[in-house]
């Protein structure tokens, strides 16, 4: 595998040249799934289960909580109970989830179904009561333990398209005993999937004003080559300082051109882990902290999210994993460096042609030297 290789120049002020490559590479993201219980929740729908959408995602102003499953621009298919429980909430609003139904079950942990069509004909006719003492369409109401029972496979109601839907799907979330949000993949769920994450774009940052990128002092983007086979390069690179780096990039499941996603990213200094996002888990209270994991000022001026290699100050969401540096990365003279960036979807299920789901590797290396 080629690696990233910082070789210095002639020149005094140690300025580096960097050639990127993008390497297609057999490196996985493994979760522990021995921690989660993996047949306990069954799915939702008795369709096959198709994205629109995966947890995580970067939103407008929040981190998508569950995962959007299509239904074949219809509405009115059964939604079934994933698991025992009862029904702990019921929310009904104009925006939002729409008509949502809340599950708690026996080991601690809640579904969550939204944008329904309209509820089972028990849960129905309990909200229909209480919609006519309130005499308001918009209700939330939060059954005891004992009077809205529910078995897993029962059907609690149909798929809809209410609230903030922008077309017909269920949304689904499975969430832990402090409400906090989790991936549904880490309990089971099987999608097909051989499809490789993607990098879009690659952009170097010079972080104070004695770095700078090709001689620039601010954001610079790194113009990327496909070769084909998953194999990327971009031109060469002069770089001084402390620099880091943002990646525009993206993941797709089978049977779906939208784009998802990533689970994990991650880069390396000399094959020492320095940074890394878990996109696995996260709390509602630090959802509204979105735009700190991206660079903003791009996004609003194009639209697109670049997500941020390092960490800037008064950042607090726990997705950040062992954070060495912030991330950052110092470029000295005389000073060789190895830097990696790994993309990884979902590592859930086996494909036709790989026995894992594979990421594709950011590698940089010197024109002149090649590593293996």
């Amino acid at each position: 595998m080629r690696l990233f290789d910082f070789l210095p120049s002639n020149n005094m002020n140690g300025r580096l040249f960097l050639l990127i490559n993008l390497l297609l590479t057999l490196t996985t993201f493994s979760q522990n799934s021995s921690v989660y219980p993996q047949t306990y929740f069954q799915k939702p729908l008795e369709i096959p289960i198709i994205l629109s959408g995966t947890f995580g995602e970067l939103r407008s102003n929040h981190f998508h909580s569950g995962m959007d499953i299509k239904t074949q621009q219809r509405e009115g298919f059964k939604v079934f109970a994933a698991a025992d429980g009862y029904v702990s909430r019921i929310n009904i609003q104009e925006g939002g989830y729409g008509k949502a139904l809340y599950i708690a079950h026996p080991n601690g942990y809640t579904s969550v179904y939204a944008h329904l069509q309209k509820f089972g004909p028990e849960i129905e006719a309990y909200i229909k009561a209480e919609q006519y003492k309130k005499e308001s369409y918009t209700i939330e109401r939060f059954p005891g333990k004992d009077e809205l029972i529910v078995k897993g496979g029962q059907i609690i109601a149909y798929s809809g398209n209410t609230g903030g839907s922008s077309g017909p799907h269920l949304h689904f979330e499975i969430r832990d005993g402090n409400q906090r949000p989790m991936n549904p993949m880490l309990f089971g769920f099987k999608l097909p999937d051989a499809q490789f994450p993607e990098f879009a774009g690659l952009y170097a940052y010079p972080l104070n004003d004695s770095s700078h990128v090709n001689q620039y002092h601010q954001r610079t983007k790194l113009r990327l080559i496909n070769n084909g086979n998953g194999h990327y390069t971009t031109e060469s690179v002069e770089a001084s300082g402390e620099i880091a780096f943002a990646i525009d990039a993206f993941d797709r499941l089978d049977q779906a051109a939208n784009k998802n996603g990533l689970v994990c990213i991650e880069t390396k200094i000399n094959g020492q882990q320095n940074f890394l996002i878990d996109f696995n888990k996260f709390s509602f209270d630090e959802t509204k902290h979105v735009n700190r994991l991206i660079d903003y000022e791009y996004f609003r001026t194009s639209k697109r999210r670049l997500q941020l290699l390092y960490q800037k100050t008064n950042n607090p969401l726990s997705l950040y994993k062992n954070i060495v540096n912030k991330g950052r990365l110092t470029v000295e003279p005389n000073q060789n460096i190895v830097y990696q960036i790994i993309i990884t979807d979902f590592n859930g299920n086996a494909s036709s042609y790989y026995s894992t789901n594979q990421s594709r590797t950011c590698v940089i290396s010197s024109k002149h030297k090649r590593l293996f």
